[in-house]
């Protein structure tokens, strides 16, 4: 008996497990604790790293702790926080829709309206009402720029979409 007419050898076909769809739940706590803990700890990080400077030109803990809270739209350090918030989250919108699976659109939204509405709640106070908007804005569509590129990436690996 040759091994190929033997019973109890393993089939010689190749097995491709499909994933199943991803839960849609998990996905929205992912894409959220990305995003909004993601922001809140590169926030504090980027004001550590504010107040050292600050301290390093002599100011005192005061000033320090007033500049802090007054922060001008279009300084460095401005720029930087925007630029590393909207970074995590177009990671929490990718990493939604990579875990959603055919979900991602409507996952993706529910993570963008929780941290568009996060961000109105616990955002910028005393800036101008247009620059709120122009932020909140952003955040969704950051989010939702990180979705496409989640779902772009599910549909290069032949995973099942909505």
């Amino acid at each position: 008996m040759t091994e190929s007419q033997n019973p109890y050898t393993p089939p010689d076909a190749r097995v491709k497990d499909e994933p199943g769809p991803g839960s849609p739940i998990k996905a929205v706590l992912v894409g959220l604790a990305v995003d909004i803990g993601g922001s809140i700890a590169a926030g504090i990080v980027l004001t550590l790293v504010y107040g050292v400077l600050l301290a390093s030109t002599g100011a005192t803990p005061e000033e320090i702790a007033a500049a802090a809270t007054a922060i001008a739209p279009g300084s460095w350090i401005f720029i930087t926080g925007m630029a590393m918030g909207c970074g995590f989250s177009v990671w929490g919108g990718y990493l939604c829709a990579r875990i959603a699976g055919r979900r991602a659109y409507a996952s993706g939204v529910v993570v963008a309206a929780i941290s568009t509405a996060f961000g109105a709640a616990f955002g910028s106070e005393g800036y101008s009402a247009g620059l709120n908007l122009a932020l909140l804005i952003a955040t969704f569509g950051a989010v939702m720029f990180g979705v496409r590129m989640g779902v772009t990436k599910n549909r290069a690996m032949d995973l099942p979409q909505a």
